[in-house]
């Protein structure tokens, strides 16, 4: 599979990841901040911005092995690894099946408990949904919890237009693929790696409760609540999130 992606900067790699139904382009602010010190590699995943579109269903395990066969052409050994809300999901899959490929790891705005029945019948039922009406459907829905407080009109118009943007069959295939995800909490335990975690204290999804499942199942945890901001702490403050992230990376990143 061969994604779209930006890679710029020097120096150590650091990839992030977007999550659903959003494209690399999520990352815009970051990768111009972290470029400064970092090679940074921002893929659109498999079925959204310029990648090619795979119908129906996308694994998590899929999407994580598109972006191992990238960094592979890329010619990278070794990287972080930074994933926000389904690709928070996709980081855990990279680091938890070759955990001696990455340096850190950053989970914003995401989960690590599988899914739940109901969640599985639920995603399903939207993804038909969207496969019938388009993209509005998932977007009405995403306006129920997305945005918290200090989300500028500004910050609404730039990433309703992306979601608008995400082709229905790619934004489908993975609701779908969602719908199978596994529980990656005996795994992360496994893991002797400093990790990021992030979250708005007004997400409507991945909230407290869920951030503190997921620092428990951490051996090296380093937790930021981005107060008054919703699912999307990259955009809503990405002043704070951005310099949080970049001393982060800075004091993890190999010598």
């Amino acid at each position: 599979m061969e994604l779209a992606f930006d890679d710029a900067g020097a120096g150590p790699c650091v990839v992030l990841i977007h999550g659903h139904p959003f494209d690399r382009s999520l990352w815009r602010t970051q990768v111009k901040v972290l470029a400064t010190k970092f090679r940074v590699v921002a893929p659109d995943l498999r079925g959204f911005g310029a990648s090619p579109v795979t119908p129906y269903l996308v694994t998590l395990r899929q999407y994580a092995e598109d972006v191992e066969e990238l960094l592979a052409r890329l010619g990278i050994e070794r990287a972080a690894v930074v994933g926000l809300s389904m690709g928070g999901l996709v980081a855990m899959d990279l680091v938890t099946t070759r955990p001696a490929r990455w340096w850190a790891l950053g989970l914003v705005a995401t989960t690590a408990e599988p899914v739940t029945a109901q969640e599985q019948a639920i995603r399903r039922e939207r993804a038909d949904l969207v496969e019938r009406d388009g993209m509005q459907v998932l977007l009405d829905y995403m306006h129920t919890g997305l945005y918290g407080p200090r989300a500028t009109p500004e910050m609404r118009s730039r990433v309703d237009a992306m979601m608008a943007r995400a082709p229905v069959a790619g934004a489908a295939a993975a609701l779908r693929g969602r719908a199978e995800r596994p529980d990656y909490r005996p795994r992360l335990r496994e893991l002797d790696i400093p990790t990021f975690v992030c979250a708005g204290s007004e997400d409507s999804w991945s909230n407290e409760a869920v951030t503190t499942e997921i620092i428990d199942h951490l051996r090296r945890p380093e937790l930021l609540v981005v107060e008054g901001v919703g699912h999307l702490p990259n955009i809503e403050a990405e002043d704070a999130f951005t310099s949080s992230l970049m001393e982060f990376l800075a004091r993890r990143a190999p010598r």
